[in-house]
């Protein structure tokens, strides 16, 4: 990828450009099921309130995702890929012409991790390594320089730029979270939740660079003119397990239109008679990752950049150090260590909001879900990450034993994705991007995860009476605990 590396040094902030290969998700085919809360607890803490299952353990789930809307590998799939390891630089398209690039990535171990839900309360408590990286609003004209390389592409030598508000950042920590849910109002058949995660980050590695202003011309191929340029950079020179990250949290809040009565109703519970109430529908609000991730000021680099007229000699060759790649300009810079950014040490959490529908179509088995999530952004004196807006429609069948789902995704509210899920017991796999995964096409990116659980569907005390009376099926309800009109 020489081209491509020459041509990332036209900008200092820049440097992680080679993000745009990649993008993340929000695992939609396993995030709603009301039998694996220790899924849902991530999109909204209060839905691990009335869950199907009364104690669900993690054992362990991995996952990654990718996706851009620059590069493409060729017409391909992600297995072929994965097995043959035949992609190179020819086999790439591009989609040049978009009016701007962008590119989000996650990946994600969770360790071992349990979600309790009894009663009118719900407790959970969560490990997880989370890697992030994130490109936007870069330009349409840095297609054509990536492709051929910067020295290489004269059509655009001769011209002037500008790159405004463009931003790179790339994130890796360990957190330990905990939930705590609680059910406040319960009146006729109206249910309502809310829910809290916090959380404490422990700091690994990071890089962030902000471009305000950069305006250039590449005069030929050895040759640039910068006009102006106005810039953040920072990264972890020296990367460690960093006890002192920060703080984060999400909240969330639940209603529950339920079939029936539900002022006495206590899910998961030997009090009233373990008996299982069915919703009808619920909706969902929550605000998820705010807060940032804090390095070390002794383990980073950092500078700012605000110069004027400098004329770049050999830009395709560019000195590099190695020991501090944000450099690169230091000459130019009378005071690197002041810039617009005032805490360079901190890297905001790709933070969304985000809204959910749940309906209960056919006798508390088959669902329908919309879920929506949009982005937050961080402000301009900030370091951060920048996560990916998505709308989603998820049809699902969920069971004791089996859940499966068919998550249909828009990302950025544009990119078609359909993807699946499949849960059989203990062991759950899916994909947001089922077609990048399996079939030949444009491929943008792709995404795949695992988990490994062991739930306990029911309260010890409950096990025996719910095998005597079967209350656990909703029918029970619908015959013995409600009138018929409670399911109109």
């Amino acid at each position: 990828m020489t081209r491509l590396n020459k041509s990332i040094y036209i900008l200092l902030p820049a440097l992680l450009l080679h993000t745009l290969y990649l993008g993340a998700q929000n695992q939609f085919g396993a995030l709603h099921s009301n039998y694996t809360p220790t899924n849902s607890v991530f999109i909204n803490p209060s839905s691990m309130l009335d869950a199907k299952t009364w104690l669900d353990i993690n054992i362990v789930g991995v996952g990654a995702y990718a996706n851009n809307n620059l590069v493409a590998a060729g017409d391909n799939h992600a297995f072929r890929i994965l097995s043959e390891q035949n992609l190179d630089e020819e086999s790439l398209v591009y989609a040049q012409g978009r009016k701007r690039y962008a590119a989000f990535t996650k990946a994600f171990v969770l360790g071992p991790s349990a979600v309790w839900s009894q009663g009118d309360h719900a407790a959970g408590l969560a490990l997880q390594m989370r890697s992030y990286t994130a490109a936007q609003r870069v330009p349409t004209y840095f297609g054509p320089f990536i492709e051929n390389g910067v020295a290489e592409y004269t059509p655009q030598h001769g011209i002037d730029y500008s790159v405004q508000n463009l931003r790179v950042a790339s994130l890796n920590f360990g957190e330990i979270q905990g939930s705590y849910a609680y059910t406040f109002l319960k009146h006729r058949r109206n249910m309502l939740m809310g829910g809290v995660s916090l959380k404490k980050f422990f700091s690994i590695a990071g890089g962030a660079a902000n471009v305000y202003d950069f305006d250039f011309n590449v005069l030929n191929d050895s040759v640039a003119r910068i006009y102006q340029a106005k810039a953040d950079a920072m990264y972890t020179d020296n990367p460690r397990f960093n006890p002192g990250g920060g703080f984060g949290m999400d909240i969330g809040f639940t209603f529950q239109k339920m079939l029936g009565e539900a002022s006495s109703y206590y899910p998961n519970s030997p009090k009233m008679g373990c008996r299982y109430l069915p919703y009808k529908y619920k909706i969902g609000v929550s605000v998820i990752d705010i807060g940032s991730v804090k390095f070390d000021p002794d383990d980073l680099q950092y500078v700012g950049y605000n110069f004027e007229n400098y004329t770049w000699y050999n830009y395709n060759d560019p000195d590099i150090d190695e020991d501090n790649a944000t450099d690169i300009f230091i000459n130019q810079e009378s005071d690197p260590e002041n810039g617009e950014v005032k805490n360079p040490q901190k890297i905001s959490l790709p933070t969304f909001f985000s809204v959910q529908a749940d309906y209960n179509l056919w006798a508390s088995r088959v669902y329908v879900n919309a879920t929506l999530v949009q982005g937050i952004p961080h402000g301009k004196r900030s370091f951060g990450i920048r996560h990916a807006n998505s709308l989603a429609l998820t049809p699902r069948y969920e069971s004791k034993w089996i859940d499966f789902a068919l998550p249909f995704s828009l990302y950025e509210y544009r990119y078609a994705q359909l993807g699946a899920s499949l849960r059989i017991a203990y062991f759950t796999i899916g994909t947001d991007k089922l077609i990048d995964l399996f079939f030949d096409n444009k491929m943008y990116g792709s995404d795949i995860y695992v988990y490994v659980k062991i739930p306990f569907f029911y309260h010890p005390k409950c096990r025996s009476k719910l095998k005597r009376t079967d209350s656990y099926n909703p029918g029970f309800i619908k015959r013995r605990s409600h009138p018929c009109d409670a399911y109109n």
